[in-house]
């Protein structure tokens, strides 16, 4: 057969598809995501070959659109030997089925007749059975192939191996030997007796138990006698043997005590060596401990009078420094004068934007409170009581950080500022706004901008140009420390913590409240929207006490637009940041000038030494405590006494263990056991011996007249076993009729092994190399692989190389069939093939996907179209095309 065309419609997931003037050899890949229709098109090909259109079973049911109310119709254009004909089926709601034969000769088929009439020309033309080999679908990737039960094939290895038509003949003689068999054997594998010829066989194993069962009775009441002369001779013998096991019992155990005596010994002498151990190694350490501590002493002292050293260097380094610093220039302080007014400008249009969102959220909450009415008066005096304040841990976080760097910075400004010595009687000077008592000489840190008040003198202290001042890195820091604090609304950092531990044990107390009113209220919240309000009512104569101060001519009681206020924010925002552009754009220049490298350097080096000498200090002071406690040379001892413990515990532990070996406890222990086990065997033969005497006489009295039931059996026995003899010589030679008949058919079949072999081999060389060899059943199916002398059965291979041999073995049954020339070829349909393939496999796959292709037609369906970029595919069609266009893809 070879496929022209086809078009599904309503079928599953596939609403409409269409495949058009596929080529007649040749690999077509058809391509497309999961779910996209692929394997419904194997199932469409097979309904339209196999199902009648007035089917309406699970296999036609399942071909059903889901949630769509439409028939699923399949039309197929193929050719079939000489035949080539147009079947179109539709199936469940308007059942029709259209069969257009177009040569040899034309005609025309409807309904019933039209399935008759294709069914005719597949039997004609086609081996169906073959069909089903070649059409290989997901998940049934079977290499398991019974290919001498398919009748192309076996047409097929008669060619090749020069033989007429072995088909069997149904003769009267087999007929004759099949009804004689079947009156004995079943048709199992291997055959089994039927019930009536086993029964003959049961008839004799009775018979011939029930004989031997009495032949038995017979023969064991000898064995009674006998062995009631064994036992008393055992009970003689024993009688004997009991005295002397029981006093080799008693010294054994005297043996043992003695030697676990002296084990008991052993162990304590090496318990108290492994105290001593423990001793002297404590003792030991301690001395190490002490030389290391001594050294460490010496070692911080030596690192200790290095950074000494190198002080005064720093020192004079500082000061060079100092002298090349002169002072700023006057651009620096206007940039810091437009941004001081542009940060105020902010504020303003802050205070002025929150102003306008707490009035326009006071009209809401008070249209809100409005529509609710009652709450529980212990929440709302929670929320009346809400801290005005809401500062959080971030915001304290933020607060301490800055305060540490303002702390930081300004001991850095202390440590790099010029200092006036300033000398005088019991006098009072300003620096800075704040007084300072002068009786003799007093020195005074001063910066950039320092102003000093001196009796009725005036002296504003500048820098020298191109000397970065400290005093910046300080306001910053401080105008950080201000920012944040702002933004709790507290005035030191104390009373931020404060607030943020009110606000969060306020926020904890809340929360419990809130839960227990929203039970009463179901979402209502009257008294947090109050509390809102009472804040909101503070932020607000907060914001207009601040427009106060930053702008006495503003009118807090107009209208207030709180879009125009953004805007107007945003202005304030872009003008800040142009002045703190223009700001760093001036320290920028005098950056080069005064780096204040040996100021940093002297402050580390000085930070080192102290930290040193702490550290000195600390180890001087353990090495003391240590030594009171107890000296070096007491530690010595110590240690010396603790190894001369140890030895003298070690050598009579030594004595000991030698001792020890001597009398081997565990040897006595064992031969004390075997003494005991052998007196407790003893005395229980005895018992054993006299219980059995008893029991035996028993048996002898009820033996009586077995020898006459045993004559009676053997009469019986031998009755069937005449009727069973002329039963086995009729069913043996039916039989060996059977299988001489049977061995002959499958003579003829194992001439098909040979030229099977080599077509599957010519396949799998370039799959496996050519050393590749296989074993096969008496049906041809693969049972064994053979790769370089390795043999390997097929269930114990991999996945992937059962899907290729799979695959391989239908490849070379489509060899087989196309060069035989007897019935109409079949494509070959592969779906969703060669996923646990590794890349140099599925490059010699697609080879021979490639081979195959020139003479056969094959069909691809596949979620992964790059695992065939080597096939010289003839097609290569995407599902998605195929469902939106009529015209040929390729």
């Amino acid at each position: 057969m070879r496929i022209h065309s086809l078009t599904i419609d309503n079928v599953r997931a596939i609403e409409h598809l269409e495949m058009r003037d596929l080529p007649e050899t040749g690999v077509i890949v058809v391509h497309g995501r999961n779910e996209a229709g692929k394997s419904t098109i194997l199932d469409a090909l097979d309904a339209v070959l196999n199902e009648r259109h007035t089917g309406a079973g699970k296999k036609v049911k399942a071909l059903a659109p889901a949630g769509r109310d439409a028939s699923p119709e399949v039309e197929l254009h193929a050719t079939v030997g000489e035949t080539t004909f147009t079947m179109r089926k539709r199936w469940l709601k308007g059942k029709r089925a259209e069969l257009t034969v177009h040569a040899p000769v034309r005609a025309n088929y409807t309904g019933r007749e039209a399935d008759d009439e294709l069914i005719r020309i597949l039997d004609e033309h086609m081996d169906t059975a073959l069909a089903q080999t070649l059409f290989l679908r997901q998940g049934e990737l079977d290499p398991g192939v019974a290919a001498a039960g398919i009748p192309s094939i076996s047409r097929a290895l008669d060619a090749e191996a020069g033989e007429g038509d072995t088909g069997e003949e149904d003769s009267d003689l087999a007929r004759a030997i099949d009804a004689e068999y079947e009156k004995y054997w079943t048709n199992a594998t291997p055959p089994k007796k039927k019930s009536t010829y086993a029964a003959l066989f049961t008839a004799v194993d009775e018979a011939r138990e029930a004989a031997a069962s009495h032949e038995a009775d017979v023969a064991r009441l000898a064995q009674y006698v006998d062995e009631v002369e064994r036992r008393e001779a055992e009970i003689e013998t024993i009688g004997r043997e009991l005295p002397e096991a029981e006093e080799e019992h008693r010294d054994r155990e005297k043996t043992f005590a003695e030697a676990n005596q002296v084990r008991e010994k052993a162990a304590a002498a090496a318990e108290r060596l492994a105290h001593a151990k423990v001793a002297r190694e404590r003792a030991e350490q301690d001395l190490a401990d002490r030389a290391a501590l001594t050294k460490r002493v010496a070692h911080i002292r030596a690192e200790e009078q290095q950074l000494r050293e190198q002080l005064e260097p720093a020192q004079q380094a500082r000061d060079d420094e100092h002298e090349k610093i002169a002072g700023l220039v006057s651009v620096v302080d206007k940039s810091k004068e437009r941004l001081a007014e542009a940060r105020t400008a902010v504020k303003q249009a802050e205070a002025i934007r929150d102003l306008a969102r707490a009035k326009r959220r006071l009209t809401t909450i008070g249209e809100q409170l409005e529509r609710i009415q009652t709450a529980e008066q212990k929440y709302k005096k929670l929320l009346d009581s809400a801290p005005e304040r809401d500062v959080t841990d971030t915001q304290v976080r933020v607060l301490e950080q800055a305060e540490s760097e303002l702390t930081l910075q300004r001991r850095l400004r202390d440590a790099a500022s010029a200092k006036l010595e300033i000398t005088a009687d019991d006098a009072t000077i300003t620096v800075d706004g704040d007084e300072v008592s002068v009786d003799g000489t007093e020195t005074v840190a001063v910066h950039e901008g320092s102003t000093l008040k001196l009796g009725g003198f005036g002296v504003v202290f500048r820098a020298a140009q191109g000397t970065q001042d400290p005093q910046q890195a300080v306001e910053k820091a401080q105008q950080d420390v201000a920012d944040a604090l702002a933004a709790t609304g507290c005035a030191t950092v104390d009373e931020a913590r404060a607030a943020r531990d009110v606000s969060k044990q306020h926020a904890a107390e809340l929360k419990a409240a809130r839960q227990r009113l929203d039970d009463t209220l179901a979402g209502a919240s009257a008294d947090e929207l109050r509390a809102e309000r009472t804040k909101l009512s503070a932020q607000v104569d907060e914001s207009t006490e601040v427009l106060a101060s930053l702008a006495p001519e503003f009118n807090p009681e107009a209208d207030l637009d709180e879009s125009a206020a953004d805007d107007e924010l945003k202005k304030a925002q872009k003008a800040l940041g142009d002045a703190e552009r223009d700001v760093d754009a001036a320290e920028a220049d005098l950056k080069p000038y005064a780096n204040k490298t040996a100021a940093h350097a002297l402050t580390v080096l000085e930070t080192k030494l102290e930290a040193k000498e702490a550290e000195a200090a600390g180890a001087a002071a353990e090495l003391d405590r240590a030594e009171a406690t107890a000296a070096a040379d007491t530690l010595e001892h110590t240690a010396s006494q603790a190894r001369d413990t140890e030895r003298q515990a070690a050598d009579a532990a030594a004595e000991l263990d030698a001792a020890l070996a001597q009398a081997d406890p565990d040897v006595a222990a064992s031969l004390l056991e075997g003494a005991a086990t052998r007196l407790q065997n003893l005395e229980k033969r005895k018992v054993d011996a006299e219980n059995r005497i008893r029991e035996l006489a028993g048996y002898i009295d009820l033996a009586t007249g077995a020898a006459e039931r045993a004559d009676r059996a053997a009469a019986k026995l031998d009755a069937a076993e005449t009727e069973l003899t002329r039963a086995t010589r009729r069913a043996e030679a039916a039989r060996l009729l059977r299988e001489t008949m049977l061995r002959h058919r499958d003579a003829a079949r194992a001439r098909y092994a040979a030229p099977f072999n080599a077509a599957v081999r010519e396949r799998a060389r370039v799959l496996f190399g050519p050393s590749v060899d296989f074993n096969y059943g008496d049906d041809l199916t693969i049972t064994e692989r053979t790769v370089d002398g390795v043999t390997v059965p097929l269930k114990e291979l991999s996945g992937g190389t059962k899907e290729q041999l799979a695959i391989l073995t239908r490849f070379a049954i489509a060899d087989l069939v196309s060069g035989d020339g007897a019935g109409s070829p079949v494509p070959v349909v592969v779906d969703d093939a060669l996923g646990a393939t590794d890349p140099e496999r599925l490059a010699r796959m697609n080879s021979l996907f490639s081979q195959v292709g020139k003479h056969s037609q094959v069909l691809v369906l596949t979620c992964f179209p790059q695992r065939f970029d080597r096939v010289a595919a003839a097609e290569t069609l995407s599902i998605d095309d195929l469902k939106t266009t009529s015209d040929r893809l390729g």
